[in-house]
C-alpha cells in the first residue's frame, strides 16, 4: 500500500512555535492587561465605576494598543524569517528537502496564527464577560466584533509587510528598519514633496493636502486616527489596504523563490532594487536638507545650498549602507545621473511656477469661493470649531473682492518679505468651480506695509457674511441657551450667571448688533475685556463671544440688569500698583492715585521692548486681579521715572 507524504510539515511548525510563541504569550498578556483587566478594576471599584458609560473599547489606553499593532507583527515576521539573514542557518534550512514555496506558507501562516490568537482569545474573553456579568451594560458584542476586526487587519496587513522586506534584504536590523520605512514611505514622502513645494510655489496649500497625505497614504498613521481619535473607517481605504497586502503577499512569494543565497548579508538582496534604495535615500535626504536650510533662514540661496548638500550627504548614505563603507566615490556617475535628474525636475518647477501662482479663475467660472484663516472648509463638526461656519461667497462682487486681495498678495510676495507680526494674516482659498474643479491657494502676509492689502481685508472682515460665520452667537440656538456666564479678564473670580431668559436675549440682540457695527479696523488698546459663555441643553459645545468697552449696546445691558459694576475695574478700584522690570529684578509700589490714573490708562497685555515693566494691580474688597499687565517706559508718569532712576 503507497504511502502519503503529509503537506504539512510538523517539524517546521515545532520550530516556528520555540521560535515565537512567547511572544505570542506576551501579546497576549499586553492586551488583557489593557482591556479586560482595566475594565474589570474599573468596573468593580464603585468609584470608577460610576463614570463608566458605554464607548469603544478603543477608548482603553488607546495609544498603547496602536503601538503593539504596529510593533508586535513586525516582530514577528522579524523572528520567523532571521534565517535569511544567517548563511550558516539559511543555507542548513534551504537544503532540506522542502520547496521554497512550502517554507514561505508554513513561516506565514505560523506567524499568523501566533499574532491572530493573542487578539481572539482577549476577544473571547471581553466576550464572555459582556455576555455574563454586568459589564455588558458598558459595551456591546458589536464593539467586541469592531475591536477584534480593526486590530486584526492591522496586525495582518503589517505582518505581511515584515514578511515582503525580509525577502528583499540580509541584514536582520536593516528588516526592522526598512519595514516601518517601507509602510511609511508613501505618507512620508509625500510630506517631503508637500513641504517643498511650499517653499517653492506661493501660495501652495500645504495643509489642503498634508492632512490627506499623513492619515490616508500609511496603514500605521490611518489606523492611528482610528484607534486613537476614533475616526469612521472607510470601506474603500480598507480595499485598497487589503489589495496591497495580497500583493505583498505574491511579491514576497516571488521574491522568495528567486532569491539567491549568496547575498544573505546584503543590505539589499535583488541588484534591481538598490538603485531605487540609492536614490530614494538621496531624493528624501535632500529634499530635508533643502527644507531645513530654508526653515532656518528664509533664504532661497541658503535652500539650494541646503539641496545639494542633502542630495551628497543622502548618496553617500545610501552608498555606505549598500556596499557597507565609507569608500563610495568610485560611484560618483551615478551621483551625476542623480543631479541631472533633479535639474530637470526644478527647471520644470520653473517653468510652471509663475503660471501656477497667478492662476485665479475667471468670475464666471466660480461656483463659489471659500475665505478662512485654516484649511478646513467642510461642515464635519470633527473638524470645525462649534458655532464657527464656513465662509462661502457666492455674489460675483464678494468674489472679485477675494480676487483682488489674492492678486495683491501675490504682489506683496514680490515686493517685501512677510513680517510675521500681530497684523500677520494667514489665509485659505478655494475656488470651487462650475464643472466641478477647485483651486486651492493659501497666504500668509502682513497689512502693515501694504495699505492696499490693508483695505482689502478690512474690507472682507467687516463683511456681514464674515462676521456671521466667523462668531459662535450668529450660529448658537437661541433657544437652547439657558444661561449666560460673565466673566471679565481683569478679575480672577468668576462672574455672575445670567439665567432670566428676558436678559438672555438682550444679550444677544446687544451683542449681535454691536459685531455688526464695529469696525474691523478700529483696536481697543483697554485692558477691560470681557467674555460671554452660553451655556446650552444641546450639548456640552463650548459658545462664547467676547468684548470690551467699545461694544456700548452689551454694555448699555449689563448696566441695566445691574451687573456692570460687578465685573468692571476702574482706577478707583485700585488700592496699590507694584511695577517689576523686563528682568524681574527691580520693583516699584505705587500708590499714589494720580500715578495710578495714568499707568492704567496706558496698560496694555504684551510687550516687546526690554523697558517695558510688568505691572501687578491690588484691587479693594476682596477681589483679585486676573492678569498681569504690561507698560512701557514712555507712559510712566515723570514721578515714577525719577523713581526709577534713582
Amino acid at each position: 500500500m503507497p504511502s502519503k507524504t503529509s503537506s504539512i510539515k510538523k517539524q517546521i511548525i515545532r520550530q516556528d512555535l520555540r521560535l515565537s510563541a512567547w511572544l505570542s504569550v506576551l501579546y497576549f498578556l499586553a492586551l488583557f492587561v489593557i482591556l479586560p483587566l482595566q475594565i474589570l478594576f474599573q468596573y468593580t471599584n464603585p468609584e470608577t465605576r460610576r463614570y463608566m458609560e458605554k464607548i469603544s473599547l478603543f477608548y482603553y489606553l488607546p495609544e498603547l494598543q496602536w503601538i503593539l499593532s504596529i510593533t508586535a507583527p513586525v516582530f514577528f515576521g522579524v523572528l520567523l524569517f532571521r534565517y535569511l539573514h544567517k548563511k550558516q542557518v539559511s543555507d542548513f534550512v534551504h537544503s532540506l528537502p522542502i520547496k521554497r514555496s512550502a517554507l514561505l506558507h508554513h513561516h506565514a501562516v505560523t506567524g499568523l496564527l501566533l499574532l491572530a490568537l493573542p487578539i481572539l482569545l482577549n476577544g473571547v474573553i471581553l466576550f464572555a464577560l459582556q455576555s455574563f456579568t454586568g459589564i455588558g451594560n458598558y459595551y456591546s458584542g458589536m464593539n467586541v466584533l469592531y475591536w477584534i476586526c480593526v486590530l486584526l487587519f492591522l496586525n495582518v496587513l503589517l505582518y505581511i509587510a515584515a514578511i515582503f522586506i525580509g525577502m528583499v534584504t540580509g541584514l536582520l536590523s536593516m528588516h526592522v528598519v526598512l519595514t516601518y520605512i517601507f509602510v511609511l514611505f508613501p505618507a512620508g514622502i509625500m510630506i517631503l514633496i508637500f513641504y517643498n513645494l511650499r517653499t517653492l510655489l506661493t501660495g501652495f496649500p500645504l495643509d489642503y493636502y498634508l492632512n490627506a497625505a499623513v492619515v490616508k497614504f500609511s496603514p500605521i498613521s490611518y489606523f492611528m486616527d482610528i484607534i486613537i481619535t476614533q475616526h469612521r473607517i472607510s470601506w474603500l481605504m480598507i480595499g485598497i489596504f487589503a489589495a496591497a497586502g495580497i500583493l505583498l503577499y505574491l511579491g514576497a512569494y516571488w521574491l522568495y523563490v528567486h532569491r539567491k543565497l549568496e547575498y544573505t548579508s546584503q543590505a539589499i538582496v535583488y541588484p534591481f532594487m538598490r538603485p531605487v534604495f540609492r536614490f530614494g535615500v538621496t531624493f528624501c535626504v535632500m529634499m530635508t536638507g533643502g527644507l531645513y536650510f530654508h526653515e532656518m533662514t528664509g533664504s532661497m540661496s541658503w535652500t539650494v545650498i541646503g539641496y545639494l548638500a542633502g542630495s551628497l550627504l543622502g548618496f553617500i548614505i545610501a552608498e555606505a549602507i549598500l556596499k557597507k563603507t565609507w569608500r563610495v566615490y568610485s560611484n560618483y556617475k551615478s551621483y551625476l545621473i542623480f543631479a541631472g535628474f533633479l535639474v530637470v525636475v526644478f527647471l520644470c518647477v520653473y517653468l510652471v511656477k509663475e503660471s501656477y501662482e497667478n492662476n485665479i479663475p475667471e468670475v464666471s467660472e466660480v461656483e463659489r469661493v471659500y475665505f478662512g484663516d485654516d484649511y478646513i472648509y467642510s461642515e464635519n463638526k470633527d473638524l470645525i470649531e462649534s458655532g464657527i461656519k464656513p465662509l462661502y461667497f457666492t455674489e460675483e462682487k464678494d468674489i472679485e473682492m477675494v480676487q483682488q486681495l489674492q492678486k495683491e498678495v501675490i504682489h506683496s510676495f514680490n515686493s517685501y518679505s512677510v513680517d510675521y507680526s500681530d497684523d500677520t494674516r494667514y489665509t485659505f482659498i478655494v475656488y470651487e468651480l462650475k464643472n466641478g474643479d477647485k483651486v486651492a491657494r493659501s497666504y500668509a502676509y502682513s497689512l502693515e506695509e501694504n495699505p492696499e492689502l490693508k483695505k482689502l481685508q478690512y474690507e472682507i472682515e467687516g463683511s456681514s457674511l464674515y462676521k456671521h460665520a466667523n462668531n459662535q452667537v450668529f450660529n448658537v440656538n437661541r433657544e437652547a441657551i439657558y444661561a449666560v456666564d460673565v466673566q471679565s479678564d481683569a478679575l480672577a473670580s468668576n462672574g455672575p450667571t445670567i439665567s432670566d431668559q428676558n436678559t438672555i436675549d438682550a444679550i444677544i440682540d446687544a451683542i449681535k448688533k454691536d459685531i455688526v457695527n464695529i469696525d474691523p479696523q478700529v483696536h481697543s488698546n483697554t485692558i477691560q475685556t470681557y467674555t460671554l459663555e452660553f451655556l446650552t441643553k444641546e450639548s456640552e459645545d463650548y459658545y462664547y463671544a467676547s468684548f470690551n468697552e467699545d461694544y456700548k449696546n452689551t454694555i448699555e445691558v449689563l448696566v441695566e440688569a445691574g451687573l456692570y459694576d460687578n465685573i468692571r475695574v476702574g482706577p478707583e478700584n485700585i488700592t496699590r500698583m507694584e511695577l517689576q522690570d523686563y528682568n524681574q529684578v527691580e520693583t516699584v509700589s505705587v500708590e499714589d492715585k494720580e500715578d495710578i490714573n495714568q499707568i492704567f490708562e496706558h496698560l496694555i497685555y504684551y510687550s516687546e521692548k526690554e523697558d517695558s515693566y510688568y505691572v501687578t494691580i491690588e484691587l479693594d474688597g476682596n477681589r483679585d486681579a486676573g492678569a498681569q499687565y504690561v507698560i512701557e517706559y514712555e507712559d510712566l508718569p515723570e514721578s515714577i521715572k525719577k523713581q526709577l532712576e534713582e
